[in-house]
């Protein structure tokens, strides 16, 4: 039996108040308030909004739709993604960006790549302001930048939905990785290669970005994916 709870959106009589929290709510998840795990309450949720539980309820469901939340009990908490979750996450996200530059050398245009230069620009000055938050929302739009270069909506759409799930795996990676100067950097070297045309050394590069990743969340308490 099909549980249509998750494949349409929940009834509601008030979907705008819903649609406002779901919005504030996310907006706090990928901004690294939370952690992996941590526990959220209904009540509580509706009372940083000043709502009630039903339209509360209708946002963490559609959270829990896009896999940044998931039910725990009769709770909800932060989606807990294990190693090998992250590195599924990951392989998704390196096959779509892989495609991403493949179309984005095939169909981009001069103003496209002065595009990304400028918000690597402004990335910049995120690292010297030391602003996780607003980087790692930079971060996201690099990536869904270089997407939109290859002129393929789907692609574009599937990709920001990973981002998402990247983001809110992040927060978990704060104090344990290099810091956006790194990323950065990592963002320089890929734009240098699409802008020759190499689309080899830019996905050898894009590896690179996740691998270093991915590797802060082995625990080394089992085998990882082969």
């Amino acid at each position: 039996m099909i549980d249509h709870s998750l494949t349409q959106p929940a009834p509601t009589q008030t979907p705008t108040r819903a649609a406002d929290i779901h919005a504030q709510l996310k907006d706090r998840l990928l901004s690294h308030r939370f952690r992996m795990g941590d526990i959220l309450r209904e009540e509580e949720v509706a009372s940083w909004f000043g709502a009630s539980r039903l339209p509360a309820r209708d946002a963490m469901r559609q959270l829990e739709h896009e896999g940044l939340l998931e039910r725990h009990g009769r709770r909800y908490r932060v989606r807990l993604y294990d190693y090998k979750a992250v590195q599924v996450t990951y392989r998704m996200r390196a096959a779509l960006e892989h495609l991403s530059v493949d179309l984005a050398i095939a169909h981009g245009e001069p103003e496209d790549f002065e595009a990304l230069a400028r918000l690597l620009e402004h990335q910049k000055e995120l690292v010297e302001a030391e602003d996780r938050a607003l980087f790692s929302a930079s971060d996201a739009e690099f990536h869904l930048a270089l997407a939109r270069m290859g002129r393929n909506p789907t692609l574009v759409q599937e990709l920001g939905k990973l981002l998402d799930r990247v983001r809110l795996i992040r927060s978990d990676e704060i104090g344990k990785d290099n810091g956006p100067s790194a990323a950065y950097e990592d963002h320089l070297r890929i734009l240098h290669a699409l802008k020759r045309g190499d689309a080899n050394t830019a996905k050898a590069e894009l590896d690179y970005h996740y691998d270093t990743t991915v590797r802060l969340h082995d625990q080394s308490t089992g085998p990882g994916l082969s």
